[in-house]
Formats: structure tokens, C-alpha cells, sequence
């Protein structure tokens, strides 16, 4: 699947006009981007959050075997369970909250951190880990 910067822009775009429907408190805010107590979440809220704002980088299952326009590079393969101990759960959480710039990644990869709450960063922690068993 390839998705163009404005089609990127519109998946961001929508994400926040659902989250600000939800009325909850962005990461970025509440915590800046600081995990407050247990990192990991709850899978099944982590599911459903994955598959809508994140699959279309990094596949339904983490192994990015998707096809990215303007990405000179795939996002990591988040099954590989060698890989993802690499990876404490707060880089993870780091990585969502601040994008893939703010961690020295891609810049492709949005800030989600004015987008979600902490407990919805901590829930896509979660769900990423059963990528890879991890």
C-alpha cells in the first residue's frame, strides 16, 4: 500500500479529530511523553488502536510488509522477537509519542502524543510486544 504525505496528513488528521471527540487528555500534555507507572496497557484496546492508526506503516501483525511512498526505509520488523528485546517498553512508548524524529527515526512516523492519552500509548505498548512475544 503507498500513501502520500497528504493521505498520511489525513489519517493524522482524523485520528485527532476522533481522539478530541473522545475528550481525553493527549500524552504530550499530561505527561510529556513520560509513561506514569506501568508501561504495558491492555492488549484488546491496543489491538484496535494498532489496526486503525498504525497497520498501514507497520502491517496488521508488526512485520511492515507494506510498501510506504517516501520511505527510503520499512519500519523494523516488530515480530522479530531478537530485535524487540532490544527495546525497553519505554522507548516504545517514546517512539509513539514523540514520532520517529523525535527518537531518530523516521520522520515519516508521526507524534501521536497530542493525539493519545497515556493509557492509549501504553495499550499500543502492549499490543506491539504480542508481535513478537516480547
Amino acid at each position: 500500500m503507498t500513501r502520500s504525505r497528504w493521505q498520511a496528513g489525513a489519517v493524522v488528521t482524523a485520528a485527532l479529530m476522533s481522539w478530541t471527540a473522545s475528550g481525553g487528555e493527549s500524552a504530550l500534555k499530561a505527561v510529556n511523553c513520560t509513561p506514569q507507572g506501568e508501561v504495558r496497557g491492555d492488549v484488546g484496546r491496543g489491538a484496535a488502536l494498532h489496526l486503525q492508526h498504525c497497520a498501514a506503516c507497520h502491517g496488521v501483525d508488526g512485520k511492515a510488509e507494506v510498501i510506504v511512498m517516501h520511505m527510503d526505509v520499512p519500519p523494523k520488523d516488530q515480530s522479530d522477537p531478537a530485535y524487540m528485546k532490544t527495546l525497553p517498553d519505554a522507548y516504545l512508548y517514546l517512539a509513539i509519542c514523540r514520532g520517529g524524529e523525535g527518537v531518530g527515526r523516521n520522520f515519516l512516523m508521526p507524534a501521536w502524543g497530542d493525539l493519545f492519552s497515556d493509557q492509549d500509548i501504553k495499550d499500543l505498548v502492549a499490543q506491539i510486544r504480542t508481535f513478537s512475544g516480547t
